[in-house]
């Protein structure tokens, strides 16, 4: 490992423990949701969410981790947070050799991976996600690790295995990795071929049988108890996450890469341009041993499952959130700027990386450290919330709420959830939001109403805590207003049947 190496990596260490410090008090929402689950599993309640036996949590294996973390320390939270800093070593370390990977046999590769880690830590997504309680860092790592066991140069059982073992945690990780455990099941059969032995041998029939069962049996296993116990393996969140029907996922998209990483984007463009303006090079490039050369198995993969993912949310109509493309983009960016060091001058190379870190540092700095400082308040805010449900509103009386997670894993006060992802009756109302959404959660038995607007005529405000705003924003200010969380009782008059769904349905 190159002197410049050590430095970019030590760096990178400092970075993040600074970062851990600063978010050490906070906890995303979803997070909570999670931990919900997790305690409910862990008392032996099934996958419940506040007293529902529901299919309302994206990710089975992160919760099953909190509980087994658990188990050595008491607390949940600390249990949680141990497990994202566990989680965030994972994906580092895997970050470091999948890069040096992609540019193995190539002078100071050290120095190349070391600096894809510095850009991953200081990507403003990484900063906002590494230690919120969340698991797509972790997810990140899962892929980083199983593309480099599936595209080791002198394959063997053990890496053909892990990376077998890998591939089949994905999907109960992380919902899109559906996509990469299915394309690096590719690269697992290509690996597979490539072992000792004929590929009729009982011997080696058993080893693919055994990697078989590792890649499939985790989401297999999952998806015959989610069909048991709720009557279906795709859970709410893929319809409550849905965005409005007017909405543009392509914009979405590009806000959000522009957001976390517009390196990659800036990309994309100069090699679209670089094709109109050299094709034949370009053409030379494409050739398939020439870009297995240039970009890697491993790159490739990246590049597909990006692509797979984007025409799903597309199709799908996702409201995309930031920690969806985290999962993927960082791997994909790696193998662009790897195309940089391996065909270009240096000096491209150079200035894309320079670029990436300024902008990674920048809008970290200006932003995200401002963005998790509020949401800390705002989690603090929300406790106070719940400890106001829990002494002064009546046990039996449901509280209607979009952001379900801290209320009801503090307060374990009756909660109907209007985002849909516990409740999903709620989810033909989330295109309209207003009265109807309101008529409905009062036929759930909603008494009580968290909104900031007054929610329906004769709502009558008990109880309001101030918190600073939250919410992704490049603008300083933002980050400086104020909003108010305000709890409603609603009035005691209330139909007796659900409004009807609205034609507008997601």
């Amino acid at each position: 490992m190159t002197g410049i190496a050590r430095v970019m990596l030590l760096i990178a260490a400092l970075w993040c423990v600074g970062w851990f410090v600063h978010s050490r008090h906070y906890w995303e929402d979803d997070a909570f949701i999670h931990l919900e689950f997790a305690r409910s599993v862990a008392q032996g309640h099934g996958y419940e969410f506040n007293g529902h036996l529901v299919n309302g949590d994206t990710s089975s294996l992160w919760v099953i981790l909190l509980v087994a973390s658990h188990a050595l320390i008491p607390d949940w939270m600390t249990a949680g947070k141990v497990l994202t800093v566990a989680g965030l070593i994972f994906a580092l370390t895997g970050a470091y050799f999948f890069a040096k990977r992609l540019t193995d046999g190539l002078e100071a590769s050290s120095t190349f991976a070391a600096g894809m880690v510095l850009l991953l830590v200081t990507n403003p997504y990484f900063c906002y996600w590494a230690f919120s309680g969340m698991e797509a860092l972790t997810a990140g790592g899962v892929a980083f690790w199983s593309v480099y066991a599936a595209t080791t140069r002198r394959p063997g059982w053990p890496s053909f295995l892990t990376g077998c073992f890998l591939a089949g945690l994905g999907p109960v990780l992380r919902p899109e990795m559906v996509f990469f455990t299915a394309l690096i099941s590719l690269l697992l059969l290509r690996q597979w071929f490539q072992l000792p032995g004929k590929a009729s041998s009982p011997a080696k029939l058993l080893g693919f049988l055994a990697g078989a069962v590792l890649v499939v049996g985790p989401f297999a296993i999952w998806s015959a108890y989610a069909l048991h116990t709720f009557g279906r393996v795709i859970p709410n969140t893929n319809a409550a996450k849905r965005a409005s029907p007017g909405e543009s996922v392509v914009k979405r998209l590009l806000n959000v890469y522009g957001l976390g990483f517009p390196l990659i984007l800036i990309e994309v463009v100069a090699l679209a341009l670089l094709a109109l303006l050299r094709p034949a090079a370009v053409r030379k490039v494409l050739r398939w041993a020439q870009l297995e050369e240039t970009v890697s198995l491993g790159g490739l993969l990246f590049v597909a499952w990006t692509i797979i993912n984007t025409v799903f949310y597309i199709a799908d109509h996702t409201y995309v959130q930031t920690r969806y493309i985290f999962v993927s983009a960082p791997g994909l960016l790696f193998a662009l700027l790897a195309v940089n060091y391996r065909r270009f001058p240096r000096w491209t190379y150079q200035a894309a990386f320079a670029v990436a870190l300024l902008a990674g540092v920048g809008i970290s700095a200006l932003t995200v450290w401002s963005f998790i400082r509020n949401k800390t308040i705002h989690d603090q805010a929300l406790a106070q919330v719940a400890a106001y449900l829990q002494t002064q509103i009546p046990p039996d009386a449901p509280v209607a709420v979009y952001s379900i997670g801290e209320l009801a894993y503090v307060s374990q006060h009756p909660i109907v959830d209007i985002g849909g992802i516990t409740r999903p009756g709620a989810i033909p109302y989330l295109s309209r939001p207003g009265i109807e959404m309101v008529q409905w959660a009062r036929s759930e038995g909603a008494a009580y109403y968290m909104s900031g607007d007054q929610p329906e005529p004769g709502a009558v405000l008990i109880y309001s805590v101030p918190t600073p705003e939250i919410g992704w924003s490049l603008n300083y200010k933002h980050y400086s207003q104020k909003e108010e969380l305000r709890l409603w009782k609603l009035p005691d008059a209330a139909p007796a049947t659900p409004p009807k769904s609205p034609s507008a349905a997601r």
